[in-house]
């Protein structure tokens, strides 16, 4: 089976080019405010193959490994001002509507959106803006035509980067919609690093193994912690949020041969200790909890999701 094409890496590279420069993007409107219950992955359009959250240290630990090694370098100044990276890769469901920036589909970008939250010099950005030609002003954002990205900065909290105009991006920071992770999982949804894959199997299966899996799972979500005192060791929970318990007890035995395998490629050597430990039923929800992974272990799965395909 022939992997598919790589759908994240030319994503966060031409992101992490574009959030360096969107110091530069402030718009001359009032200053955007957000507030602080808002969950970031709330400003970003539904339908995407996968969402991501990084909080805290996480932000600045781990976002690098959705980057290539040159750009992830280049990024450590706006990591140090960034306390929640938001990101969503990909669309499920592809249409006309939200156009990718003219030369996205030119750089190999599938859609992509990102939210980065922390405090960034909003006012003097503007000055700089004029000086650089790369910018070119898409009312409500800027365009970099050799990234093929808009972005933006409406506020001293708030980085927006795209593949296609920011207008919805702009319209939800004003008036935030739900997060896109259902309120069953809201209490996993508050840790530090959370990766959340609508219907996995019809979607970011087929992105990263080349076809769909006939499992109607209604989502994935990992969602891990730092261990207090133990630096680089976190404690992880895995769910498979399926519509109902009805259909869990169907495809039970099925989740559970598909978890081994998608253990193993997650999370590499460190599989066996996940494996080891139960999968627990609790209504629709199937989930295994208190799995130990190191710092490299998460950063392997989030290079994986920027690969898009196994190793």
């Amino acid at each position: 089976m022939k992997p598919s094409r790589n759908p994240v890496a030319s994503i966060v590279g031409t992101l992490c080019a574009a959030a360096l420069l969107a110091f530069l993007a402030a718009s001359c409107a009032a200053p955007l405010k957000i507030e602080a219950s808002v969950d970031p992955l709330a400003l970003l359009d539904p339908g995407a193959l996968a969402y991501a959250r990084l909080s805290g240290s996480a932000a600045r630990d781990l976002a690098p490994s959705l980057l290539p090694a040159a750009q992830a370098a280049s990024m450590k100044s706006l990591l140090e001002r960034t306390k929640v990276v938001a990101l969503s890769l990909g669309d499920a469901h592809p249409s006309d509507e939200g156009t990718p920036a003219p030369n996205a589909k030119a750089l190999g970008a599938v859609p992509f959106q990102a939210a980065l939250l922390g405090d960034y010099p909003f006012r003097a950005a503007a000055l700089s803006l004029g000086s650089d030609p790369a910018w070119k002003r898409v009312k409500p954002a800027y365009y970099n035509a050799k990234l093929g990205v808009y972005v933006a900065l409406p506020g001293p909290q708030l980085v927006l980067a795209s593949t296609g105009p920011l207008d919805s991006l702009l319209a939800s920071a004003k008036a935030p919609g739900p997060s896109p992770i259902p309120a069953r999982l809201s209490d996993l949804g508050s840790r530090e690093i959370v990766l959340w894959a609508p219907e996995p199997f019809s979607g970011l299966a087929a992105e990263m193994l080349g076809e769909a899996m006939d499992v109607p799972v209604r989502g994935l979500l990992v969602a891990a912690s730092p261990v207090q005192g133990e630096a680089g060791r976190y404690k992880a929970t895995v769910v498979f949020m399926m519509e109902d318990a009805e259909a869990l007890r169907t495809f039970r035995p099925l989740l559970k041969l598909a978890w081994y395998g998608m253990a193993k490629m997650l999370f590499g050597d460190e599989a066996e200790a996940a494996i080891a430990l139960p999968l627990r039923a609790d209504g629709e929800l199937y989930a295994v909890s208190e799995i130990p992974l190191s710092r490299e272990a998460l950063a392997r799965v989030l290079g994986l999701l920027r690969a898009g395909r196994r190793d």
